[in-house]
């Protein structure tokens, strides 16, 4: 595995912005830490709340392989591995959320990109360390509250990261990982929403589900919603 260089930073808007900003003057693989982002920012557009100190805000910038389709699901189950390490039980919620119990404590953003015509990644990665007051509009939010040192900690998701080359290991060890295997859930497709069964994912980590009637259907991206029973 190679060295990973480290970027030590006191406040950035966003650590996925930094490393596409500054990826001419970094050795790769870098990861990038900041105390505090004024811009983090999550998957569909959303923002990432990244109060000063309380948070791991990270992102390993790495080039880009082959094949992309499993970076997000290898990072969750990166962290889940790293914060299990800690006495923690994560759990996935597809497809790149980190729960432990009902509340989100991680968020995954990765991001492909073109410098100078080669391809790169930049993998952003937010745990809530100690967070304790979130905006109101945040669904489900909590923190691991546990003593850790954060950059021992990013190090830890990084090479746990790095180590994952293989597909058939990061789709079994991510659907073991999943809690929405089995449970009854809702999505929307088109405008019109559903309720369907899990019944797992395929070998692009692509969630599979089974309404009443009967039809299958196989969800690329998009939002999904527990019902609770």
């Amino acid at each position: 595995m190679k060295l990973i260089n480290l970027v030590s930073l006191s406040t950035v808007d966003s650590t996925n912005t930094y490393a596409k900003q500054n990826i001419e003057a970094l050795t790769l693989p870098s990861l990038i830490i900041a105390e505090k982002q004024t811009a983090g920012r999550g998957r569909q557009g959303k923002s990432f709340y990244s109060p000063d100190r309380t948070g791991l805000y990270m992102t390993l910038v790495f080039e880009a392989p082959d094949s992309c389709e499993l970076i997000t699901p290898a990072a969750a189950v990166a962290v889940c591995n790293a914060l299990e390490d800690h006495g923690i039980k994560p759990q996935i919620k597809w497809v790149n959320d980190v729960y432990i119990g009902t509340q989100k404590v991680c968020g995954i953003l990765a991001e492909c990109f073109l410098h100078n015509a080669e391809k790169y990644i930049a993998l952003g990665i937010g745990i809530n360390l100690t967070t304790k007051d979130f905006p109101s509009d945040i669904p489900n939010p909590g923190s691991i509250n546990v003593d850790c040192d954060k950059t021992e900690l990013a190090f830890a998701v990084s090479k746990n990261f790095l180590s994952l080359t293989d597909s058939n290991r990061i789709i079994a060890e991510y659907e073991k990982k999943l809690f929405v295997v089995g449970k009854e859930v809702t999505y929307v497709k088109n405008g019109t929403e559903f309720t369907a069964t899990v019944k797992g994912i395929n070998s692009l980590c692509n969630l599979i589900v089974c309404r009443s009637d009967g039809t299958e259907e196989t969800l690329s991206s998009g939002e999904i919603s527990i019902k609770m029973r």
